[in-house]
């Protein structure tokens, strides 16, 4: 009882806890270099679908404050976000909703879902495929 109580005997019971808790789903199934190379591809991804979505949010925070496009930041972020979005501006039989200020495009709402999605996807298959060697 007094080992409980100090934690020796608790210790002894269950195994160290190394911070496992944090890893990946399906992180601990890959060993070696495999899962290291694995771990390090899905934080590429995750980055460059973070930035995608940054700034597609950035785009729609533009329009909806009525961004200049005269502007050339406003514009930079348009042009560059307009291949992420532009398949999904005609989603929707509805036409941008005014706001008074801007609009709100309710393509670029549903480009950043996608994206969201298609990054798990992409994320989950990958770690499906290391567990099956």
């Amino acid at each position: 009882m007094i080992g409980l109580a100090t934690g020796e005997e608790e210790s002894e019971r269950r195994p160290e806890d190394t911070g496992g808790h944090l890893r990946v789903v399906g992180e601990e199934q890959s060993s070696g270099h495999t899962g290291s190379f694995i771990r390090k591809l899905n934080r590429f991804i995750n980055y460059v679908f973070v930035i995608i979505e940054a700034l597609i949010l950035l785009r729609i925070l533009l329009k909806v404050l009525g961004g200049n496009s005269a502007n050339s930041f406003v514009s930079f972020i348009y042009g560059l976000t307009d291949p992420f979005v532009s398949p999904f501006l005609s989603a929707f039989n509805l036409q941008a909703a005014n706001t008074g200020i801007g609009v709100i495009e309710f393509g670029a709402i549903l480009a950043i879902a996608f994206y969201v999605l298609l990054n798990y996807a992409i994320v989950k298959l990958l770690w499906i495929i290391v567990s099956r060697r």
